[in-house]
């Protein structure tokens, strides 16, 4: 009996021990204080790429980021753009009071030599002028100061203004290789690029050359070997003029080989024009643009097409519809694009493509995208059955009259609205992944 008395005990005291540290384990959790609001919530909208989130919240710890734009007072958008010389990031700012206008919008501007550091500390600096308006009326206003850089006077001459030795004009270059092998198969491919492009108000000028080549090598069952080869060049210049805020016009030149689409050498000369229904200077908020364009080509085909022709000469022209929408609900992307041959109507192409990111609800949104296109004018398709190794490896264009893919997903995200703690530990690690991911 005594000896059962001392179980008993033994047993109370191991489970009270263990009901201890289970507590202080778990109670902490569930019982820690929440998070309180900051004077000043701000919503951080970029798409990847177009601004670093965990610089930006490690540089800005006084500020309150949260994931919803419904729990925010500030929703600011960031867009990047190509410029000739780089990037334009805009910054869009809304007031949660009225989230249908946009307060006001500012740019930050850098160089292709800019280092990626240069380019986010640019950001940052925009979205620190940004949020100074809303700051002033938080607690955070009498830890706000002010201070310029040098300015000078009105009247001051405009030496300061360096001379370009390049007028504008940037050059970027690429050369590169690759290789994978495995005991039954190889691949090998190699790149090369050079393009020029100058960008003003007025004027935006471009020239490019390139080729790409790529080797597959595969070892069958039976002892013997494929080999698969598939070869690009191209060579472009575009010349585009804007006639006013929202006319421009523009002339360009192609010249290119693609074994994938059977063109052993194409030419093509075009001329188009360009309407935007907003002003140009509007564009990484709106842009509802409408166009016209007509060009010669001259095609000489590596195999003989499927209308007996190993060379021809035709124009075509056709007409496009683009409207891209970026507001606080979400963005929108819708294009429609319609070529015809002006010597045979019924060689034709009709193109529909569209993006939407719709904010439902708080930490609730839909993503749909698609593209469908009605095809009728694959004038290039050689005149033979496409070989078993063709249709699988896809090297070479198959006969079709649509082309259509369709996605779309819910996003749901719940839980703390907070999100300006960064913590970076094991991110890119991988060592969750299975051995063979």
């Amino acid at each position: 009996m005594k000896d059962r008395l001392v179980e008993l005990f033994s047993s109370f005291r191991a489970s009270r021990v263990l009901k201890r540290i289970a507590a202080a384990a778990i109670l902490p959790a569930l019982w820690m204080p929440a998070p309180t609001y900051a004077s000043l919530s701000v919503f951080l909208d970029c798409k990847k790429g177009s601004c670093d989130r965990e610089f930006i919240k490690r540089e800005l710890p006084f500020i309150d980021f949260v994931r919803d734009r419904k729990d925010s007072s500030v929703h600011v958008i960031v867009t990047r753009q190509r410029t000739a010389g780089g990037r334009l990031h805009e910054l869009i700012f809304y007031s949660s009071e009225k989230p249908q206008a946009s307060d006001y919008q500012l740019s930050s501007a850098s160089l292709n030599t800019d280092t990626k550091d240069q380019v986010r500390r640019g950001v940052l600096e925009k979205l620190k002028l940004g949020l100074t308006p809303y700051l002033l009326t938080t607690n955070l206003a009498d830890s706000l100061s002010v201070s310029f850089d040098a300015i000078e006077q009105k009247n001051a001459p405009q030496a300061r203004v360096e001379k370009d030795p390049w007028n504008g004009w940037v050059f970027r270059s690429e050369i590169g290789g690759k290789m994978e092998k495995e005991d039954s198969r190889e691949e090998e491919e190699h790149w090369g690029n050079f393009s020029s492009s100058r960008v003003t108000d007025d004027w935006r000028l471009g020239f490019g050359v390139g080729q790409r080549k790529k080797t597959r090598t595969f070892e069958l069952d039976d002892g013997s070997t494929l080999v698969d080869e598939t070869v690009n060049q191209y060579l472009s210049s575009q010349v585009i003029k804007s006639l006013s805020p929202k006319w421009s016009v523009g002339l360009a030149f192609t010249s290119g080989q693609s074994s994938f689409n059977n063109i052993d050498r194409g030419n093509r000369l075009a001329v188009a024009t360009e309407y935007n229904l907003f002003p140009y200077s509007l564009s990484a908020e709106k842009a509802l643009t409408f166009g016209y364009y007509v060009g010669i080509n001259q095609f000489r085909y590596d195999q003989v097409t499927i209308f007996g022709l190993e060379e021809e000469t035709l124009g075509n022209h056709g007409a496009f519809a683009d409207f891209d929408f970026e507001q606080p609900w979400g963005n929108l992307s819708v294009g429609l694009y319609s070529a015809m041959m002006m010597d045979d109507p019924s060689l034709y192409r009709v193109t529909l493509d569209g993006y939407l990111r719709y904010r439902l609800a708080r930490g609730l949104s839909v993503r749909l995208w698609g593209e469908s296109a009605l095809v009728k004018d694959q004038i290039y398709l050689a005149n033979t059955n496409a070989s078993t190794s063709d249709i699988l490896l896809g090297s070479s264009a198959l006969d079709t009259d649509s082309k259509t893919k369709f996605g779309l997903s819910l996003e749901y995200t719940f839980g703390s609205a907070f999100s300006s703690i960064v913590n970076t530990r094991l991110q890119d690690s991988g060592f969750g992944r299975f051995p063979f991911d």
